[in-house]
């Protein structure tokens, strides 16, 4: 993609899906050193700004050149600071199947904002993308993130044992699924795909 392509801004009633700036590394590393935050993520608590700073230029300025939906900021209307980070990426191209992968600050928790963020974000990467499957990854043990894979309408699939090493322990990760199918026939994605086409017309 040309060095000044970005992922289209995305919006839902509470929030901004916008991609990330400089600008958003300080306020962003208030939520990212949070032990409690990382706590099932594969990315360890940032120490200084400077981890933040890695991830909003390095590592997102990286996978805006590859062209896809990921990383975004999660904003609210009232407040440009972000609060999370969601995002879609290939997890095998060959086989048209997308990862799906978010979180949000302990402040915000328990207030559907990961649901509300993660459903245009998959009626953005679907209507886009054309993806056969859309997967998550979840560490066993966190019943938030199930939850909000159920409300989107995945599906569990199993659970591979010790399938993951991560900070000197082997976890059980657990797999679920959405397909294109199942995401054609949702009774709340027509709404959010009419407003992406809206978008990538603006863009």
């Amino acid at each position: 993609m040309p060095p000044e392509w970005r992922p289209p801004v995305l919006t839902t009633q509470r929030l901004i899906l916008r991609p990330f700036t400089a600008a958003d590394a300080e306020p962003l590393f208030e939520h990212a050193k949070n032990p409690q935050v990382t706590r099932y993520t594969l990315w360890e608590p940032h120490r200084i700004v400077a981890d933040t700073l890695a991830f909003v230029c390095d590592y997102a300025q990286l996978r805006y050149r590859e062209g896809v939906l990921e990383p975004y900021a999660i904003t609210l209307h009232s407040d440009p600071a972000p609060i999370g980070s969601c995002g879609c990426f290939w997890s095998a191209e060959p086989n048209r199947t997308l990862e799906l992968g978010y979180w949000i600050a302990e402040p915000f928790w328990g207030q559907g904002l990961a649901v509300e963020a993660s459903r245009v974000l998959i009626d953005a990467a679907f209507h886009r993308d054309r993806p056969e499957r859309l997967q998550a990854r979840v560490i066993s043990g966190n019943t938030a993130s199930s939850k909000v894979l159920h409300k989107l309408g995945f599906r569990y699939e199993g659970t591979l044992r010790s399938a993951l090493l991560r900070r000197g322990h082997f976890e059980d990760v657990m797999y679920y699924s959405l397909l294109r199918t199942e995401w054609e026939n949702h009774p709340t994605w027509p709404k959010c795909s009419e407003h992406f086409d809206h978008v990538e017309r603006q863009n």
